[in-house]
This record gives structure tokens, C-alpha cells and sequence, in this order.
């Protein structure tokens, strides 16, 4: 057939199979877009039926990760607060140090020790 004549040129044996051949195009199409889109449904389920029990266990094991860390930290918290008052008790204990006399003390205990260090060394 010749694809330069208009519809209105050709004859009714020509129209019906210039129908036909359309027909079969587009049968030819529907069958190719029935199939692509079959498979993408399948691949969509597949993809669900394998990615969907995976990302539950992830989740279940970030959920039990989360306990973990929820416990680890009320732990710390409960260590802190409890060594809290032990640790003000200490260093107000070293506040109240005084240092000076004490250093004094030692240099007295060292001037003290020093002569019987200097006899102890004539026996050796």
C-alpha cells in the first residue's frame, strides 16, 4: 500500500486491512506493555517478600540496641549520682587539709630522723 494516499483515497478493502494492520500493532503493544508490567509486579513482590522480613529483623535488633543503651545510660546515671556524694565528701575533706602544717610536721619528722640517719651510717 502506498502510505501517501489519505484514508479518504482508498478503497474499503484497503481501509479494512489498513484497520488490520493497526489492530495488530497495537495487540503486538498491549502484549509488550502486559508483560513488562507483569514482571515489575513480580519483581515488586519479590522485592517485598525479601526486603520486608529483612528491614523487621533490622528493626527489631536496633530496638533491642536502643534497650541496651537505654539500660547502659539509667546505669551510668544511678553510678554518678550515687559516687556523687562520696566524691563532695572527699574533696571538702581536702579542703579542710591544712597543708602548711603538715608540711611543717614533715620538716620537723625530717630534721628529727635526720641526726639518727647520720648515726645509723657510722655502723655500716
Amino acid at each position: 500500500m502506498e502510505q501517501d494516499r489519505s484514508y479518504e483515497q482508498m478503497d474499503s478493502r484497503e481501509l479494512l486491512a489498513e484497520l488490520v494492520r493497526c489492530q495488530k500493532k497495537e495487540t503486538r503493544h498491549a502484549r509488550w506493555s502486559l508483560a513488562v508490567s507483569l514482571l515489575l509486579a513480580v519483581a515488586v513482590v519479590a522485592a517485598v517478600v525479601v526486603v520486608l522480613p529483612r528491614g523487621v529483623a533490622i528493626l527489631d535488633h536496633m530496638e533491642q540496641s536502643l534497650q541496651q543503651v537505654d539500660t547502659f545510660v539509667a546505669g551510668a546515671n544511678k553510678m554518678i549520682s550515687d559516687n556523687t556524694d562520696t566524691v563532695t565528701e572527699a574533696v571538702t575533706k581536702l579542703n579542710g587539709l591544712d597543708f602548711d602544717a603538715l608540711n611543717r610536721a614533715i620538716q620537723d619528722l625530717s630534721d628529727a630522723v635526720e641526726p639518727l640517719a647520720k648515726f645509723a651510717r657510722l655502723f655500716q
